[in-house]
């Protein structure tokens, strides 16, 4: 591999040493100064590539001299609390001790202010604290971190000891800050934007890059007017601002290009090294390809590029990470490294595309620049993408309290074919699961038992309506055998009345009987038409809510029961009608699904995959996009 000995910055800030090359900011440079000039801190933000920290730790550290502040810039690293106190501790000469687990002060009652003011105390200078990169902490801190670090700064600004506070950031998380406002409420009080140079400023800035006397040793440079010119010119005429991050990683490429003409002499930059398709925007996406290309090579295919993409965020914002997490990210999305990561995170910083920070005993990594966390992020793999939709989806699940639904479930199983459920969503998962079939099993015995119920009724109403027959027959027979006997033995005439009277007695029995049969029968009829009532608005209920959660097929389910126990025809209609629009809408629901992840596991290669999603989504709808996506992924089978 070419190590590389440009002379440029490249991707690297400007700091304090740097000030014979850092040109274009002389006005910003003063405005800031005077900014601030009697406050205690000062916020200073603007758009990402605009070179708020090269102002900052060039042009800002040399508008001071060195009896005139102590200037300390800090990083968040693993949090923003312990890294104030542990730079502000590497300064004393007699450090504050803290505690090995937390890296906090062992005094839980020690406030930035008294770490600030021992400092203060040996150096006998007003200390600056810089907080650089200051969105981190908004984007990646805990709400717990968050909330002492402005509890912190309320109480420094305020301290007695000489100390001054700037905040910078980048200006899109800049509303972020609104939600602390109560606890610092002059947060927003002193405010820097710096903007991005605009074109005119650009040109004047690349000439005197390379007429800057410092790098006359390094390279000759024939006609700096027009070769800056050329290289402005490979900007599309609308853009007016421009990333000088663009422009370090071009000058870069000149080198490079120079260096290999001229193998054996000072390289020389002129116009002719800028080719016609050169383009200044996309410079740092051709240039991180290119890099990618070579290392895969040796680290293996994606390699590179799966490890840069632990290292920013879903906003595409870069993060800092040790050895240690970059490995067990790695592991974690089942990456197989040729060589250990120790080797990869040294040609990647040979390269520069990932920088070292020393916090203490601790070494982390980030990617060199915002400009270059973004060019990863928009240079992730289909499965990369997948695999962070996957990494949000149960972020979103893991904050959601209660058991989960049967689409939930359904929807979540999607997804771990690109990324592992966390052990802890799993779990819930597994006893949402044992709920839902619990609940279903419950259900079923209590639709039993309702039945149960029911037919013992009737069968009490028919039992009872047969005794009450059985009497009625009896009675008729006693009848006849009473006008029998009358006939026979008229002789016995008194024995004939008293069996009539006798009859007449069974026949007033069997009335009673009747009667109570009739009314036990009315009882049972109504006690099932009360429960067919309750349990048909029960259902319906149900069937309602299940809807709204999109749980179609409890909703189905329960809306059957309620069709069932319908009271009447018209309920009946009107119930069929609800079928039918439930029965669409999960159809509508379950194709968009299988749509959404069959097309994205085709995107990702996965197309034995995609093609069960994608023929589900064919069996609901008939949509030309699913049709042509099956079609591909069986040619590419075949």
């Amino acid at each position: 591999m070419k190590l590389l000995t440009s002379p440029f910055k490249f991707l690297d800030s400007y700091q304090k040493d740097d000030l014979d090359i850092f040109f274009g900011r002389e006005k910003e440079t003063e405005k800031l100064y005077d900014a601030l000039s009697g406050v205690k801190h000062l916020l200073v933000y603007g758009p990402s590539g605009a070179g708020k920290t090269s102002l900052i730790e060039c042009g800002l550290r040399n508008q001071f001299s060195d009896a005139d502040w102590f200037a300390l810039t800090v990083r968040r690293g693993g949090d923003l609390n312990a890294a104030v106190f542990a730079r502000i501790r590497e300064q004393l000469r007699e450090p504050f001790d803290l505690e090995p687990a937390t890296k906090m002060p062992a005094d839980p009652n020690f406030e930035f202010g008294d770490a600030v003011e021992r400092l203060f105390a040996e150096q006998y200078k007003p200390v600056y604290l810089l907080f650089d990169q200051f969105e981190e902490l908004l984007i990646q801190g805990s709400d717990a971190e968050k909330q002492a670090f402005f509890t912190h700064l309320q109480r420094l600004i305020r301290y007695k000891v000489p100390c001054r506070v700037l905040l910078v950031m980048r200006e899109e998380f800049i509303g972020h800050l609104s939600e602390f406002e109560p606890l610092c409420p002059s947060i927003f009080q002193h405010r820097f934007r710096l903007e991005k140079m605009g074109r005119s400023n650009v040109q004047t800035v690349i000439q005197q890059i390379l007429e800057a006397e410092k790098y006359q040793s390094d390279f000759l440079v024939e006609q700096p007017e027009a070769l800056a010119k050329s290289i402005l010119a490979k900007l599309p005429d609308t853009q007016r601002e421009i990333e000088l991050a663009h422009v370090q990683v071009f000058l870069e490429e000149l080198w490079d290009r120079a260096t290999v003409e001229n193998k054996t002499q000072k390289p020389l930059l002129h116009s002719g090294l800028v080719q016609e398709n050169d383009n200044l925007e996309r410079v740092l996406d051709s240039f991180l390809k290119k890099q990618l290309e070579q290392l895969e090579q040796r680290h293996g295919e994606k390699v590179p590029m799966e490890l840069l993409a632990t290292m920013i965020s879903e906003r595409h914002t870069k993060l800092q990470m040790s050895a240690g997490d970059l490995e067990n990210a790695l592991a974690a999305n089942a990456v197989e490294l040729v060589y250990p990561v120790a080797d990869l995170l040294r040609d990647l910083e040979q390269r520069r595309i990932i920088r070292t920070l020393k916090s203490g005993e601790e070494t982390q990594f980030e990617i060199s620049h915002d400009v270059l966390a973004l060019v990863v992020g928009q240079n992730l793999t289909n499965e990369m993408k997948l695999r962070e939709k996957a990494r949000e989806v149960y972020r979103v699940y893991e904050g959601r309290a209660g058991m989960f639904s049967r689409e939930d479930l359904d929807y979540l199983r999607g997804f771990e074919g690109f990324l592992a459920v966390p052990e802890e969503l799993k779990v819930r998962i597994v006893e949402s699961e044992r709920v839902l079939q619990e609940k279903e099993k419950e259900e079923l015995v209590k639709a039993r038992k309702r039945l149960r119920t029911v037919a013992g009724l009737l069968g009490a109403a028919v039992l009872t309506g047969a005794m009450a027959i059985w009497l009625y027959f009896q009675s008729e027979g006693a009848k006849r055998q009473a006008v029998q006997e009358r006939e026979k033995a008229e002789v016995a005439k008194s024995d004939a009345v008293a069996n009539a009277r006798q009859a007449e007695v069974s026949d007033s029995l069997a009335g009673v009987e009747r009667d109570k049969a009739l009314n036990q029968r009315n009882i049972a009829e109504k006690a099932f038409s009360d429960l067919k009532t309750e349990q048909r608005q029960k259902f319906k209920t149900a069937a309602e809510a299940a809807r709204k959660e999109k749980r179609y097929t409890d909703a189905l389910r329960a809306y059957q029961e309620v069709l069932r126990l319908a009271a009447n025809p018209a309920d009946a209609q009107t119930l069929r009608k609800q079928i039918n629009e439930t029965e669409r809408e999960k159809n509508d629901y379950e194709f968009q699904r299988n749509k959404d992840i069959g097309l994205a596991m085709k995107e990702a290669g996965d197309c034995k995959g995609a093609l069960v999603y994608l023929k589900k989504a064919a069996k609901n709808q008939n949509d030309l996009a699913v049709k042509t996506a099956i079609t591909e992924c069986i040619n590419a089978k075949n």
